[in-house]
């Protein structure tokens, strides 16, 4: 090598350099965005001292996420406002994507709660309990829906809280109209989700702050006409009123059980 090449790294050094391999050097070679300052006629390639700001450029936009087409397309057309734009831009990406986190990590949470909570829960035995107000996003059913019709309106509850940026509770819930339970029906009229703070929104849905009579349910949906019915006799023989609507909660679902048999549903009846 001449006297003049010392000054440069071959793609092993500069490699060593950047703390990448001499593949990842050869790849940002094939794509344009990092070629070797100069290629001998023996195929040796040597990248000089400017360049390493070229990689670290590279490596920081990287670091954000940019693709390496976009960083190809920074390193084209290099200059202060075209970078202002892509941080910016990349800065509103990490804020949704934190945002999500955090969002899923509450997820977790109410997943692993109601979980450990139904393992540790008495089924069958109804009890008074005064409950807070509490909101859900509910969508309402018709009663000839068919188990497709169910399947999206469970995803439109989905879809219309990650489109206004609504956190919900993991498990889906149901709700039975006071009609509905006056006259000895219980299929739900709702299905809904259970948010964390009210939102003024069409599919707002309020379970007032009242007393309800609750009891835990263990078997499949098909059997829960027997809970309800056992409730049905507990507020006759206790000279009690219903004076709401019922909500149903999952503890233990098909996320966390395969058998139905061993479901465990809250029900909730405001009386």
């Amino acid at each position: 090598m001449s006297t003049d090449h010392d000054q440069y790294f071959t793609t092993s050094e500069f490699a060593k350099v950047c703390g990448v391999t001499k593949h990842t050097l050869f790849h940002y070679d094939e794509i344009g965005i990092l070629k070797p300052e100069i290629v001998k006629e023996n195929g040796y390639r040597y990248y000089s001292y400017k360049q390493f700001y070229t990689f670290d450029t590279i490596a920081v936009l990287k670091e954000t996420g940019t693709s390496l087409k976009e960083i190809k397309e920074y390193i084209n057309n290099q200059n202060t406002l075209h970078f202002l734009t892509m941080l910016q831009q990349k800065q509103h990406h990490l804020v949704e994507e934190q945002r999500k986190l955090v969002r899923m990590q509450r997820l977790l949470q109410g997943a692993i709660d109601n979980t450990q909570r139904a393992l540790q829960v008495n089924c069958g035995e109804p009890w008074i309990e005064e409950c807070e107000e509490e909101y859900f996003i509910a969508v309402k059913l018709s009663k000839d829906s068919s188990e497709k019709d169910h399947v999206r309106k469970i995803y439109q509850i989905f879809d219309y809280c990650d489109e206004h940026n609504i956190d919900y509770d993991f498990p889906i819930g149901s709700i039975i109209n006071k009609t509905s339970l006056e006259e000895g029906v219980y299929d739900p009229d709702y299905y809904c989700n259970k948010i964390s703070y009210r939102h003024n929104n069409k599919l707002l849905y309020i379970k007032p702050q009242s007393k309800y009579l609750i009891m835990n349910h263990k078997g499949s949906y098909e059997s829960i006409p027997a809970s309800y019915k056992k409730l049905m006799s507990y507020i006759a023989d206790n000279n009690l009123t219903i004076t709401g609507d019922s909500y149903e909660y999952e503890l233990l679902s098909y996320l966390a059980v395969g058998d139905p048999d061993k479901y465990v549903i809250q029900i909730a009846i405001q009386i």
